[in-house]
């Protein structure tokens, strides 16, 4: 249904004012994701009146709206949070325009106006043609090739002097993640954080996704699946080949090691659960062992790390990244302790990721979830609803809970794609 109308709000702006205004259109399901909605609560808010020249409604849940329409604000300050708010959720703002350029003035620093990314699917108007912005991540700024053939995201301390970085929100087309109403495959995937959700029913959905296995499954993973003893099934999701890459910090690796060749995590028999006299010094004498040996792989090579979850890895030649924190022990000679080759060698493993599994990591989880596009198929798995509501909060909005054991969760995932 095509619906040509003028309609405006009555905001009161002050009379005289000098106001500016500006046109944007938006595509796609406005109505049933929420966006159309927000899109005026935003302009009214802000004190701002909008005008809505032109809305075509979908007629079926697979078709798409159409919106066209302006609007204006009391002040340049409003116009700019309103445009930015618009620009996020997928409006573009002066549709006709081309995107605008200055130049870094020097290496990691971008121009005042620069424009920081989201984590959803960006397009930039380069002479009226709109190319796709490669490598898109949240909080980055946008760099577009000399010779205005491609764009790509960069961190900003990557920025280079001399950069053309876009500046202002001109020309940005933003397209944020929707999972169509009636989907039912996908269906648990459109609520937020739930404890009642019933756990096999949504791990029965993730090994839907997972036994494709061109999606590339990169699992976000804490030492809480040592303790749970989530390890094993971790380990026959390596070997079935469901797994194929795996981010963590020191500890995982650490208890892992410990697990085995102590038969305890943090000095806990991990199959009595009762605490070893002694215990306490194990994880120093796992980070021993492997100093002594150089490094996980050589203590693996040497027949001396035979089972465990970084055996898995290092067996079946999986990717992995352990970055270190203040409170990191020993640590690990892998373990990466400056943070931006860190972010680098996570960004790495992260390329071409279809699924990202978050295992009860919540600091690593956040910090992954910024750096994930939106696209990504994102499961969060803790028994703690505050961290996986902390991640959306936090922009990873295209992030699901299921709140459970993280062991059991392993346990049940591994049941349904090995066997």
């Amino acid at each position: 249904m095509t619906t040509n109308i003028r309609r405006s709000t009555d905001s009161v702006i002050a009379t005289g004012a000098a106001l500016e205004r500006k046109s944007f259109r938006a595509n796609g399901h406005l109505v049933d994701s929420g966006i159309m909605k927000d899109i005026l609560d935003t302009i009214i808010r802000e004190g701002g009146r909008f005008d809505i020249t032109r809305f075509d409604i979908g007629k079926t849940n697979e078709d798409v709206s159409y919106l066209e329409a302006t609007f204006t604000a009391p002040n340049h300050t409003a116009l700019e949070r309103i445009g930015r708010h618009l620009s996020n959720i997928g409006c573009e703002l002066d549709f006709d325009a081309t995107v605008q350029t200055e130049i870094a003035p020097a290496d990691g620093v971008a121009p005042d106006t620069f424009y920081t990314t989201t984590n959803n699917d960006t397009q930039v108007n380069i002479r009226g043609i709109f190319l796709p912005v490669n490598n898109i991540r949240m909080d980055g700024a946008i760099v577009i090739s000399a010779d205005d053939q491609s764009a790509r995201c960069v961190k900003q301390r990557d920025l280079k002097k001399g950069d053309r970085v876009v500046v202002g929100l001109d020309g940005i087309k933003v397209t944020p993640e929707f999972i169509e109403r009636d989907r039912s495959d996908f269906a648990f995937m459109t609520a937020d954080v739930s404890s009642e959700r019933a756990v096999k029913t949504v791990v029965e959905r993730v090994a839907e996704l997972m036994r494709d296995k061109s999606r590339k499954v990169v699992a976000v993973a804490g030492p809480v699946i040592v303790h749970t003893g989530g390890g094993p099934a971790f380990c026959r999701l390596v070997e079935c080949g469901h797994i194929h890459g795996l981010l963590s910090g020191n500890a995982l690796a650490v208890h892992d090691i410990e697990s085995q060749l102590f038969g305890t995590s943090l000095g806990v028999n991990t199959r009595t659960g009762e605490a070893i006299e002694g215990g306490h010094s194990h994880h120093l004498r796992a980070i021993n062992a492997v100093r002594r040996a150089g490094s996980i792989v050589n203590l693996v090579r040497e027949g001396k790390l035979t089972a465990g979850v970084m055996n898995s890895l290092v067996t079946h030649q999986i990717p992995y990244a352990l970055a270190g924190s203040i409170r990191d022990d020993g640590p690990l000679p892998e373990t990466i302790t400056d943070m931006n080759r860190a972010q680098e060698a996570y960004g790495e493993i992260l390329e071409g990721a279809g699924i990202c599994l978050m295992l009860s990591s919540m600091l690593h989880s956040i910090a992954v979830g910024n750096m994930l596009p939106a696209r990504v198929i994102t499961v969060c798995v803790d028994i703690h609803a505050p961290v996986v509501t902390k991640l959306r909060d936090r922009g990873s909005r295209q992030a699901i809970g299921v709140v459970t054991d993280v062991g059991l969760f392993l346990h049940l995932l591994a049941d349904r794609l090995c066997g």
